[in-house]
């Protein structure tokens, strides 16, 4: 097969890009197209705050004219500087399955990262590790929840087969209460409650939904938090103003208030969670378009969504060493239980955070879902 790699130019060539995921997943049942015009914004350096402070080039792969893969080859100086090492990414990852077409994406994204003198490359990341990442590795009978991708197994093989390596596994956590009968939800419940009740015996824990009239400062509580709890975390990077305000964009459209949490101790927010519908749902139902009778399908049934995505669960220090996390839990399922809500499933969590993960694993979630990053060292 003859493939010619073309470099990303032109705004023609941008929708091309995010066109061609939609050919190369139509007939994967279980893949969800996302709006056309988010996924512009998102490859957009102009509309997406990643790139103020990140450079990217996209590259299409073609066949006789035919577009039949795509990637992005990615710098990101504020990794490095956070990390002190000199890593390069890849990400918007697409491809038929065809090795020959794989191989010269690879080289293609090998290549620019080497110009920049960069060692290594990492990912998928699209375009960041707190957006969207790798490829998925288990759970392929699951539906995607936003923002997390739905890639076919063959694209694990096509990334060992060009020399890529696993570097860090993310792990995607569900729980179903419809699954669960009374009493197995009771006990979950009473567990939850006596964990809780003792923890305020013990500290002053408060637990208070988010204020939606001072959604800046809450948000920059979560910033806080977060890059207090995580900075440690493997492939963190610490939110930037810029991203926060886009943040507070996305959410006000979004959240719902009643599961936007903040355990306070001593009356400073110290624990946040954020969970939202999985409009993912009504994705697949609209086909990813708006366009013509999308928009009624999503007003008409945005609140009726029963499964939901917790995009944030952090935890200071403090936090865990009072066990704020169990107020937090007992406030978020009784208002989850309240709902009626059907399925909940996690945000990525790393393979290697145990701490995460037992305190999630203690309520009853499993694993759903796995997700594998890649990366190849140039040095070798």
């Amino acid at each position: 097969m003859t493939v010619t790699i073309l470099p990303v130019q032109t705004q023609s060539q941008r929708r091309e890009f995010v066109r061609v995921a939609r050919r190369i997943n139509a007939d994967k049942p279980l893949w969800v197209p996302n709006l056309e015009s988010e996924s512009l914004k998102e490859i957009t350096p102009a509309k997406n705050p990643f790139y103020e402070h990140a450079t990217a080039q996209l590259f299409l792969a073609s066949h006789n004219g035919q577009a039949v893969g795509r990637i992005a080859a990615i710098e990101n100086p504020r990794h490095n500087e956070h990390w002190k090492d000199r890593v390069g990414f890849f990400g918007h990852y697409e491809c038929i399955d065809d090795l020959e077409v794989s191989q010269a994406l690879y080289s293609t994204a090998e290549q620019w990262l080497r110009e920049r003198n960069l060692t290594s490359m990492r990912g998928p990341t699209n375009p960041a590790m707190n957006t969207s990442a790798g490829f998925l590795s288990g759970g392929f009978e699951y539906t995607p929840t936003i923002p997390m991708p739905y890639t076919p197994a063959y694209y694990l093989h096509q990334a060992e087969a060009y020399g890529l390596r696993p570097a860090m596994e993310l792990l995607v956590y569900g729980f179903k209460f419809e699954e669960h009968s009374q009493a197995e939800k009771d006990n979950t419940w009473e567990r939850v409650q006596r964990m809780s009740n003792f923890v305020q015996k013990r500290a002053n824990v408060r637990v208070r939904t988010v204020q939606m009239d001072a959604i800046s400062e809450e948000l920059e509580h979560v910033r806080s938090i977060c890059n207090i709890s995580l900075k440690d975390n493997w492939g963190y990077i610490p939110m930037t103003p810029a991203e926060l305000e886009a943040a507070r964009d996305e959410l006000q459209g979004i959240v719902d208030p009643a599961l936007f949490l903040f355990a306070e101790i001593d009356g400073q927010p110290e624990a946040v969670f954020i969970a939202c519908p999985d409009y993912n749902e009504l994705l697949k139902k609209m086909d990813g378009r708006l366009f013509p009778t999308g928009w009624w399908t999503y007003l008409r049934q945005r609140r009726h969504i029963k499964k939901h995505v917790i995009y944030v669960y952090a935890a200071t220090p403090k936090a865990y060493a009072v066990g704020a996390g169990a107020v937090l839990y007992e406030n978020f399922f009784g208002e989850c239980l309240r709902r009626g809500i059907a399925h909940l499933e996690t945000g990525y969590i790393l393979d290697s955070n145990t701490k995460m993960r037992n305190s999630i694993e203690k309520f009853g979630a499993e694993i759903w879902k796995r997700y594998q990053l890649f990366e190849k060292d140039f040095k070798v």
